[in-house]
């Protein structure tokens, strides 16, 4: 029976794979430029320009996030508000880009965003990606066909009054402002988790440690009261970088001096990116200047460093005081999150301490990065934006999981070893400091060696001097930590 059918079964497979080849033929659109022609599957919304992009630069396989599509769309919305105010866009014609964009920030479309981030200079690629898709969502809303660019071209119509030079830096202030939004509430929070642990273990007395060696008591609120003084100057120093970024230089076009421009362009162009993004948003006052000089980026860049650096310090310390538990500090505990070692049972590393260094690394990194390419700009134009661009905002995304992840999986869940503290205090030196209004500076440099090679403890042999009694060593000692 197999044998009888199977002429049919073969004819029929070679009819379907005829008219699925037909039709895969049929579904696609032919597009042209000065290079030459391309075919294009007529499901994309892209065109020639981003095809032959996609063809030249397979490099990370990193594509533009939904952040970066929905600032390239709210300009290119706010463009044609702004031409049509200018009489330079037909009504017509803004209505439709318009809508195309609103789809495109409501989320539809972002598939159609392909390009590697790192391409061509100073983000053409991308530019012309947006002009594209948005050009054929708009041709599509008005019941036209894809590629029937007479009636919405995606120069001609949707990057009226722009150029790459002053669209690509715009989006990236756009892109790099929200980002820093979400990265300001994490620190928000993370901050009042620590100032409540600071309230928590403020009772908890401790040895100091400067040197790594013994030093003047502390409470481990104390501690936790600096890291949390150390992220509230960095919000503070984040915001005040974020004012830089609020000047624009659209309008500039290619080289700062808006040719090409609707009346009024530069101003009503602001107010509408203004309005859709709910930032205070201002046009440059001097639009050849803030297109050939990068540095507001490098500013809101040294900010997020200075962040990691902070919250690398705090992670080297949580995993200090975390050493142990048998045979180092061991004066917090920590959530266990997962096991710590394929081969000793039990084992429960800081994990997601040790997470954060690694993300802070990545972020002291990308700052060279970034100001190699601040800094390879000529004349009118930097080319280096799509590095600024990716290691700016890649490093505001993971710096913002990273301190979310920080806060509810270690900070939020560290605990005091209460008699690990009261122990290392037993024995530590550092209380010695304490008596020095009482006996002087040598003298109680004297009795700490004589207790480091006696075993005698600092008690017994300051009181063993006569000058000073039980009493007052009892409220030197109590004394020693504000409260």
């Amino acid at each position: 029976m197999h044998s009888l059918y199977t002429p049919y079964i073969m004819a029929i497979k070679e009819a379907i794979c005829f008219r699925t080849s037909w039709r895969y033929n049929a579904m696609k659109r032919t597009e042209q430029d000065v290079i030459g022609k391309v075919e294009i599957e007529d499901s994309v919304y892209y065109g020639i320009n981003t095809y032959r992009a996609i063809e030249n630069f397979r490099i990370s396989g990193i594509r533009p996030d939904s952040d970066h599509v929905v600032s390239m769309s709210q300009i290119k919305r706010s463009a044609a508000i702004a031409n049509f105010m200018g009489k330079k866009l037909p009504g017509e014609k803004k209505d439709l880009v318009v809508k195309a964009c609103d789809r495109i920030i409501r989320g539809e479309f972002h598939d159609n965003f392909v390009l590697d981030v790192f391409q061509a200079g100073a983000g053409t690629s991308f530019n012309m990606n947006a002009n594209e898709v948005i050009a054929n969502v708009a041709l599509e809303i008005s019941g036209r066909k894809k590629g029937e660019y007479e009636f919405i071209h995606p120069n001609d119509h949707v990057n009226m009054s722009q150029s790459t030079n002053d669209v690509f830096p715009t989006m990236i202030r756009l892109t790099s402002v929200r980002k820093a939004r979400r990265l300001l509430v994490e620190l928000g929070k993370i901050r009042e988790s620590l100032e409540k642990k600071s309230r928590e273990f403020s009772t908890v007395v401790k040895p100091g440690r400067t040197h790594l060696q013994d030093a003047a008591p502390v409470t481990l609120g104390i501690e936790m009261s600096a890291y949390a003084y150390a992220v509230d100057r960095g919000i503070k120093e984040l915001e005040r970088q974020l004012d830089f970024l609020m000047d624009l230089n659209i309008g500039g076009t290619a080289v700062g001096t808006g040719i090409n421009t609707a009346p009024g362009y530069k101003d009503n162009v602001v107010k509408e990116i203004a309005a859709i993004t709910g930032e205070p948003f201002r046009p440059s006052n001097n639009l050849p200047g803030i297109m050939e000089f990068q540095s507001d980026f490098s500013r809101v860049m040294g900010a997020v460093v200075n962040l990691a650096l902070d919250f690398n310090k705090m992670s080297n310390d949580i995993r200090l005081l975390y050493s142990g538990p048998g045979a180092g500090i061991h004066e917090i505990t920590i959530p266990a999150v997962q096991q710590g070692s394929s081969i000793m049972p039990g084992k429960i590393n800081p994990s997601i301490a040790e997470a954060m260094n690694m993300i802070c690394h990545s972020i002291v990194g990308a700052q060279q990065a970034v100001n190699m390419s601040v800094q390879a700009g000529q004349l009118e134009l930097n080319v280096m934006m799509p590095n600024i661009d990716y290691e700016l905002n890649r490093s505001m995304d993971i710096l913002t999981t990273g301190v979310k992840m920080f806060r509810e999986k270690l900070v939020d869940g560290l605990g005091a070893d209460r008699e690990s503290s009261m122990e290392h205090m037993s024995r530590s030196f550092g209380s010695a400091a304490l008596l020095n209004p009482y006996l002087g500076y040598d003298t109680v440099a004297r009795i700490v060696q004589e207790a480091l090679h006696t075993g005698k403890s600092i008690k017994q042999l300051a009181l063993a001097t006569g000058k000073i009694t039980e009493d007052d060593f009892q409220k030197a000692m109590e004394g020693g930590i504000p409260k």
